[in-house]
């Protein structure tokens, strides 16, 4: 394995400006960089970061805690996180919970054995006990934990927008979804907010039960939509996320319930699930790498004991138009 000085002998530059030019730590011009990386493509060079952490007792680790790999918000968002650590000189490790509590656990475990030096929560399922006691920096995309910095989306300016269009529309009994176990998460926020700007304005809102176990599997999720749209024939506005407004776009079309013309349907997180369908479906979209931008912000200020200006950041949503509406 070549050594740095061999890189230094190669570009034809002293090893402590291959070391700048490689962290980024001080002025190299950019003739000279190049060289660099030339010498570094050649000899084949990985600098030894492992040692590197070592030595400040670091593990250039992220732990990112996901309950469900699978689900398209969550796989679009660890993308963005993942190239946001890198910039950090970071690797970051998915936690795959599958919304098993005993896993959830192990995984912090993982964290107070000093194996992270730091973790992204994407949702949690443990009570609040587990997470007050850890003294590693941590923060969340979506729990609300007492003590914990919530990095999320403005969830009630989401269900605003959506409840705003609806109306505009023309819409006057929506529906809304909910899971009755997850009460302290920012994103039930939005529905709150549907609910409010609904009802003020003389509509109504039929709320039905979709469990995480629904949402996460499409197969799932097209059987819960086809119960509803059964039990409320009458409905005529959903907001619901994208794969769960994607099996109610496709129960729809086999009732024969004409969208947007008798029932219309905005999905909530906007990702690419949103144009896969024969209609494209109007969205409150999510914008995931500014959450991650701003989730790696607080936690690098975290590790680094670095005071927060605000232990709550709400980043903006915005509406995205389709064929559903």
């Amino acid at each position: 394995m070549a050594s740095i000085r061999e890189v230094a002998k190669l570009a034809q530059v002293a090893p402590s400006t291959v070391s700048r030019a490689l962290n980024g730590s001080g002025y190299v011009a950019e003739e000279t960089k190049e060289k660099i990386r030339e010498a570094v493509d050649e000899l084949d060079y990985v600098p030894n970061q492992w040692i590197r952490n070592l030595y400040q007792q670091k593990t250039g680790i992220i732990g990112v805690m996901t309950p469900e790999i699978i689900h398209p918000y969550f796989s679009s968002l660890w993308s963005f996180l993942e190239l946001e650590l890198h910039k950090y000189g970071y690797n970051m490790m998915l936690c795959n919970t599958s919304g098993k509590k005993e896993i959830e656990r192990e995984y912090l475990d993982t964290l107070e054995r000093n194996l992270f030096d730091g973790m992204i929560i994407g949702a949690a399922f443990l009570p609040d006990k587990y997470y007050k006691k850890i003294q590693k920096p941590i923060i969340s995309l979506d729990r609300i934990i007492s003590g914990v910095p919530l990095v999320t989306s403005d969830h009630v300016r989401g269900g605003d927008i959506a409840a705003r269009k609806l109306l505009e529309k023309g819409c006057k009994r929506l529906l809304n979804l909910s899971d009755p176990n997850e009460k302290m998460v920012a994103s039930s926020r939005s529905g709150e907010s549907i609910i409010r700007v609904m009802e003020e304005n003389g509509a109504e809102v039929v709320t039905e039960s979709f469990l995480w176990i629904d949402v996460i599997h499409y197969s799932r999720s097209i059987r819960r939509a086809r119960e509803i749209l059964k039990a409320h024939p009458n409905l005529d506005g959903i907001v619901a996320n994208d794969l769960c407004a994607s099996a109610f776009l496709k129960i729809a079309g086999e009732m024969g319930i004409s969208v947007p013309r008798d029932l219309k349907i905005i999905a909530y997180d906007g990702t690419y699930i949103t144009d896969f369908n024969f209609k494209t479906i109007a969205a409150i979209q999510q914008d995931v790498a500014l959450i991650a931008k701003e989730a790696v912000r607080v936690l690098i200020k975290l590790i680094n004991r670095q005071p927060l200006e605000n232990d709550e950041i709400y980043v903006p949503v915005h509406y995205k138009g389709g064929d559903t509406v």
